[in-house]
């Protein structure tokens, strides 16, 4: 395994400081079983062989690196200008020592900073306080934060239970604690004490804190991701490649953007735990001269930053009132201050062009805006840092908040394709031109708006549903527009772990199941694309052709289209894919907004676990000239059937003959091989494969 390993991305932790405190007196209780649906999405017995293995290859790595770095007189572990380090492996192919620090650095008080319920906060930028105000706050939710040590377990800003080190002892408030764990974690959850400067987003939800920086975190992630009971959905990994120490020892600028052995095992996780949505910091490596970035200071993802089912946060400034204006003018700098994007936030994209950090929110500035949370020095204390590591907490709350209020009104958890598809449909315009970018992501994270399509869609004003594709097949969706509000369509999926890049390799592919989404006005034939990151412009920030939207995206698994001059009249969503899907089908999440007026329902309006064309019989298997379906037959009323080989080409649209106790298919004309089965009902689908005799 090619071990590319870890730094905290904190920038600077800016001062420490106690106030008075007040208990928090809700309830922290939490007892949840996995339910059958998620327990369905979830591959548990694959994972528990995937962890071992992975554990085994982790511990086989970082003996080598003891040997290597005591041949060459190196450290195993220490102290350097304020922060801890320790060996944590070797990179294969360079050679190069790998070190994680804890990158916490202390400097003396005397910086402005926006608390979390003032003007500017991470709270306000990230546009939850609307969700508060509605009473959303995380009751019954367990986030899962992964960093460097415990925090302070006896803190205020946690009613007793709500934080929980779950792989070392808990920390009581004489022991003193690890600040920047304590400060993400508050940053998540952190509930009212003293004068509420260091409330968090869920904060009546439950962490469950783990070392992610002194182990390997992909055993414990997938322990989490698979309990039976206090099942984790949404985790925190505010840390990733200590850049400096990698480049110094050795390693080269090709990691960048490479999608390397690291990233490929977190897409393995997502894709066999697809209710379970990491949250990793893009990092804080641009303003370090030290870091020679391959493309000035672009281009400096890594590891979990180049994975394409986990999201990626870029930091930036608070902001008190976001303009709300899009397009080239938008959101892109705070007057008399410099840029919004924080000045240390890694820029992408991958080197395959993909989408690269996804999402931004306040990580604050050096001297400016950081961000205040809860503290190690007392059970009252509190900290103001700056770094991408305070940028993902708020991320990660914002997430818990709306898997919650999810849970609360149609009584089921968001897959991760579905929190990503909702994070990138809503999300802000930033950044110096119209559209996503290599700087921000997908823009700003819009808490409220992500709560107001959950709204929408249980009062079919929108669609938020959970689809699947079929090998060969193509999804259609139509509707009516209205002519007002800006009409949005988005597609997200958890697309398989593609193959390892060696660092030689550059601008290879990694999307593995490539959908494509499009809109038509039916009316017109004209067509809209989504969104892509302009293959022939060169990393600047001050281009203003970032951006395209006239092609097909063959390379993200987020696709959003925002289509220019819509006009009112009737539309089509349509849906396909390019070349061979792995497993002959893939599951995706479609929301669609802005349409005015209620919106046509797709199939039972049901999640894909509600598909009613699901847990049907179908038999012999191998079948000779017929094949059988048996189970609940009112469900094939109006379905029709396909019958498609493996490669995807469909060989011949079916008759069912229904009859008292079983429908029956007639495939005789079939030569001996497999195929698969695809019956369709109100734009639902579900595939069987099967072998003929």
């Amino acid at each position: 395994m090619k071990n590319k390993i870890t730094k905290l991305f904190l920038a600077l932790a800016l001062a420490s400081f106690s106030a008075n405190a007040q208990v928090d007196s809700n309830s922290a209780s939490v007892s949840n079983t996995m339910p059958d649906y998620v327990r369905k999405g979830t591959n548990v017995e694959f994972l528990k062989s995937f962890a071992a293995e992975n554990e085994a290859e982790y511990d086989k790595n970082y003996t080598k690196a003891v040997e290597i770095a005591k041949k060459q007189g190196k450290p195993i572990s220490g102290e350097e200008n304020g922060s801890s380090f320790a060996l944590a492996g070797y990179d294969e192919e360079t050679e190069a020592l790998i070190y994680k620090t804890t990158s916490n650095s202390k400097a003396t008080s005397g910086y402005e900073f926006f608390n979390n319920v003032l003007v500017g906060s991470s709270v306000q930028t990230a546009n939850a306080k609307p969700l508060h105000a509605r009473g959303i706050e995380g009751a019954g939710m367990i986030a899962g934060v992964w960093d460097g040590g415990a925090g302070l377990t006896g803190h205020l800003g946690f009613t007793t239970g709500r934080y929980l080190h779950k792989n070392s002892p808990n920390v009581g408030a004489s022991q003193g604690g690890i600040a920047h764990s304590a400060h993400v974690a508050g940053t998540v959850a952190s509930g009212e004490f003293g004068n509420n400067y260091a409330k968090g987003f869920a904060y009546k939800a439950i962490v469950h804190a783990y070392n992610g920086i002194n182990a390997n975190d992909i055993p414990t992630m997938t322990a989490a991701a698979t309990a039976q009971t206090n099942t984790i959905y949404v985790s925190n990994h505010s840390y990733g490649l200590d850049a400096p120490k990698y480049i110094a020892s050795g390693g080269t600028t090709a990691i960048f953007g490479q999608y390397n052995a690291r990233a490929r095992e977190y897409d393995v996780l997502a894709n066999n735990a697809a209710y379970y949505t990491m949250v990793f910091a893009a990092g804080n490596d641009r303003s370090d001269g030290s870091v020679p970035a391959k493309t000035g200071r672009k281009d400096l993802l890594s590891n979990s930053g180049v994975s394409k089912n986990v999201v990626v946060v870029a930091a930036t400034r608070g902001t008190e009132n976001y303009s709300g204006i899009t397009g080239p003018t938008s959101v892109g700098s705070v007057a008399g201050v410099g840029p919004f994007i924080s000045t240390y936030s890694n820029y992408g994209p991958t080197d395959d062009f993909r989408i690269k950090p996804d999402i931004a929110a306040k990580g604050g500035e050096y001297g400016f805006d950081p961000v205040v949370s809860v503290g190690v020095g007392g059970i009252t204390s509190t900290d103001v840092m700056a770094g991408t590591s305070m940028a993902a907490p708020a991320v990660t709350g914002v997430f818990t908040l709306w898997q919650g209020y999810h849970k609360k009104v149609f009584d089921r958890y968001m897959k991760s394709a579905a929190v990503r598809a909702l994070m990138a449909h809503t999300a802000r315009e930033t950044g110096p031109a119209a559209g996503p970018d290599f700087m921000f992501g997908w823009g700003l994270i819009d808490a409220a708006k992500g709560v107001d399509i959950i709204d929408q869609a249980v009062a079919k004003t929108a669609i938020f549903q959970d689809l699947k594709i079929i090998q060969g097949s193509t999804f259609n969706y139509k509707f009516v527009y209205d002519g007002n509000g800006p009409l949005v369509v988005t597609i997200a999926w958890n697309d398989p772990a593609g193959t390892v890049s060696s660092l030689s390799d550059v601008d290879l592919k990694k999307l593995v199941n490539d959908l494509d989404v499009r809109l038509v006005n039916t009316d017109t034939n004209a067509t809209s694309f989504p969104w892509s990151l302009n293959r022939d412009i060169k990393i600047a920030p001050s281009s203003i052709n970032i951006a395209t939207r006239l092609v097909d995206n063959e390379r993200d698994n987020i696709e959003k289209i925002e289509p220019q001059n819509a006009v009112a009249g009737n539309y089509e969503v349509v849906i396909t894919h390019k070349g061979t899907l792995q497993g002959g089908e893939q599951d995706f999440t479609l929301v669609v907004s802005g349409a005015g007026g209620q919106m046509p329902t797709i199939g039972n309006g049901l999640s894909l676990e509600d598909n009613v064309l699901k847990n049907l019989n179908v038999y012999p298997n191998p079948a000779d000239s017929n094949l059988n379906i048996s189970g609940d037959l009112d469900k094939l009323t109006n379905t029709k059937a396909y019958i498609y080989d493996m490669s995807g080409k469909k060989i011949k649209d079916v008759s069912l003959n229904l009859n008292s106790k079983d429908a029956s298919i007639d495939v005789s004309f079939l030569k001996t091989g497999s195929y698969i089965l695809v019956l369709a009902k109100d734009a639902v689908q579900q595939s069987y494969k099967f072998v003929k005799k």
